[in-house]
């Protein structure tokens, strides 16, 4: 039987647009981040179930998340929270853009936390190649043309249908790739 688990994904978007798209790709990157950033885009699925958060008011988009959350571990204390590098960004960034707006969280504890980019890489240190586009296009799966990058130029025109397509097809990919790592045991790899 497979233990209660949501998957969490986030899509963000520099506060100044036109600053970041005025870069080249490496300083872009530089401003994804809590400080210069915000989350335009949140989605959870839970049961085989899609819920899209999204919009220009980050601090709605939160609470809104956070509010599902709560009523989601009342059904299930235990359950876990996966995503694919979701200890490493979107976590932390749910969490310190919260803090920026004053918003009131859900407690979660990182041990239930499922990162299935750690798992897969068996917590391999430094960087490594393969992002969820790369091993869901391994598994076979539909993967959108839309990439990460895309998304402040997708948000500065207005193309929150686009937006929101590329976050559903995000969250079934991970969703895919945490049932094949149930069926291959990866995702009992511990780190400690």
């Amino acid at each position: 039987m497979v233990e209660p688990y949501l998957i969490v994904d986030i899509e963000t978007c520099p506060l100044d647009i036109d600053r970041y798209l005025s870069l080249d790709e490496e300083r872009q990157k530089e401003l994804i981040n809590p400080i210069d950033s915000k989350i335009i885009a949140l989605g959870i699925r839970h049961d085989g179930k899609n819920k899209i958060f999204l919009g220009d008011n980050e601090k709605e988009i939160l609470e809104k998340f956070w509010s599902e959350l709560d009523a989601i571990k009342k059904q299930h204390p235990t359950i876990s929270i996966a995503g694919f590098s979701i200890t490493n960004f979107d976590l932390p960034f749910i969490t310190a853009r919260s803090f920026i707006h004053g918003i009131t969280i859900s407690p979660f504890t990182i041990k239930q936390t499922i990162d299935l980019r750690e798992k897969i890489n068996a917590y391999r240190y430094g960087p490594t190649r393969g992002k969820l586009k790369d091993y869901a296009s391994i598994l076979g799966l539909k993967v959108l043309d839309i990439e990460g990058k895309d998304i402040p130029h997708l948000h500065k025109n207005k193309n929150q249908d686009e937006i929101k397509e590329y976050l559903l097809n995000d969250l079934e990919l991970t969703d895919a790739l945490y049932k094949r790592a149930i069926k291959t045991n990866i995702i009992k790899i511990v780190k400690w």
